[in-house]
């Protein structure tokens, strides 16, 4: 009993972590880059943020995909769309910092070392739309696993609900 509410508190923890930081840096701070400095300056800033930031989604998807899991294989019946969720966001955010990313940032190194040439440009675009749309899915499976933790604990029962005699009864004393 004891290492399962162990797992759900560090496995509550990590799914704040990764919502929390997720909504803040796609929704705040990105823009507000892009809307202060301009995409001149913001660009190769966001370039020099995105890499890393994928890295932590991926790692942080996967220790909570691991905690998941253990609390699967403690209580079978519970969390199995859970783990759904979390292996097809693992999956994403895998693809985003070892795949799309590198690529992404490959392209736009070629296109900055050659602006003029339009078939560069349109890779990073095409890159960096991807990037977009499988963020925001991301950031749609952690706020659906957020949901789904608050409407889990909501139906908790108690652990030890206290007794109380029936209405309309007199007490023992």
């Amino acid at each position: 009993m004891i290492l399962r509410r162990l797992l759900e508190i560090i496995y509550g923890f990590v799914l704040v972590f990764l919502t929390g930081g997720t909504l803040i840096f796609t929704l705040f701070v990105t823009p507000v880059l892009f809307h202060s400095l301009g995409k001149e300056k913001a660009g190769p800033i966001v370039g020099v943020l995105f890499p890393p930031y994928f890295h932590l989604l991926f790692t942080f998807s996967v220790v909570a995909l691991v905690f998941r899991a253990g609390l699967l294989a403690l209580k079978p019946m519970e969390g199995r769309k859970t783990l759904v969720v979390w292996s097809g966001i693992s999956v994403a955010t895998g693809y985003l910092a070892l795949s799309l990313g590198p690529r992404a940032m490959a392209a736009r190194d070629a296109w900055l070392a050659q602006p003029s040439d339009p078939s560069l440009k349109a890779a990073f675009d095409l890159f960096h739309q991807k990037s977009v749309l499988i963020n925001g899915f991301v950031l749609a499976g952690y706020l659906a696993l957020t949901l789904l933790l608050l409407s889990g604990l909501r139906s908790m029962p108690a652990e030890n609900p206290p007794t109380r005699p029936p209405s309309g009864t007199a007490s023992p004393e």
